[in-house]
C-alpha cells in the first residue's frame, strides 16, 4: 500500500509586527498634521459666529428693555484686545467696572473673557429708543476679528434691527456686507 504524504500544516501567525504598526502610527500623525490648521479654523470661525451672535441676541435684549422700562437703553462698547460692552439705561456706562452710572442702571456686561481668540477691533455706541424701539444714534456697528484673521460685523440699522455680515474675507455662512455707497 502506497504511504500517503504527511500533511504538513503551516503555522500562520497572528497580529502586527512593529513596522507595521510604526507604519500605521507614521501615517496617522501626518493625516493629524494635515488636518490640525483646518480644525483650528474651525473653531476660530465658530466662536467668532457665536459672539456675533451673541451680540444680536443682546441688541434685542436692549429693545426689549428699552420698551419695557420706556427710556432709552444704549450699548457702550470698549474696543481692544481687553474689550467689553454694557447694555445701560446710561451713555456712559462703564463695562470695566461693575459699578452703575449714577442715573443710570447696568443691565448685562460683557468682556472679552467670554469669547476668547475674539477682538473687536471697531464699534459705535448704540442706543435704541423706549417708545419705538428704533436707533437713536443712527446705525452703529461692532467688528469682531478672530485670531486667524476672519472678521465680522454686527450692524444696526435705523430701524432697530441687527443684521451680522462679513466686512472682508467671506465667512462661510455669512453674507458680505454691502459696499459703502460712494457719493455721486
Amino acid at each position: 500500500m502506497p504511504r500517503r504524504p504527511a500533511l504538513v500544516v503551516a503555522a500562520y501567525r497572528s497580529g502586527f509586527t512593529l513596522l507595521e504598526v510604526l507604519i500605521v502610527i507614521a501615517i496617522a500623525v501626518v493625516l493629524g498634521a494635515m488636518a490640525l490648521p483646518s480644525y483650528n479654523s474651525l473653531i476660530a470661525r465658530q466662536r467668532l459666529v457665536a459672539t456675533a451672535s451673541d451680540l444680536q441676541v443682546d441688541i434685542s435684549l436692549a429693545r426689549e428693555e428699552a420698551s419695557r422700562r420706556g427710556q432709552a437703553v444704549y450699548l457702550v462698547f470698549r474696543p481692544g484686545k481687553q474689550w467689553c460692552y454694557a447694555i445701560s439705561t446710561h451713555a456712559a456706562a462703564d463695562c470695566h467696572g461693575q459699578a452703575a452710572v449714577a442715573g443710570g442702571a447696568l443691565i448685562k456686561v460683557v468682556r472679552s473673557t467670554d469669547h476668547p481668540g475674539i477682538d473687536l477691533g471697531q464699534a459705535t455706541t448704540m442706543a435704541l429708543d423706549g417708545r419705538i424701539g428704533a436707533s437713536l444714534l443712527g446705525e452703529g456697528l461692532a467688528r469682531f476679528a478672530s485670531s486667524h484673521g476672519m472678521q465680522l460685523q454686527v450692524r444696526l440699522g435705523p430701524l432697530g434691527r441687527s443684521a451680522v455680515c462679513a466686512p472682508g474675507a467671506p465667512v462661510a455662512g455669512t453674507p458680505a456686507c454691502p459696499a459703502p455707497a460712494t457719493p455721486a
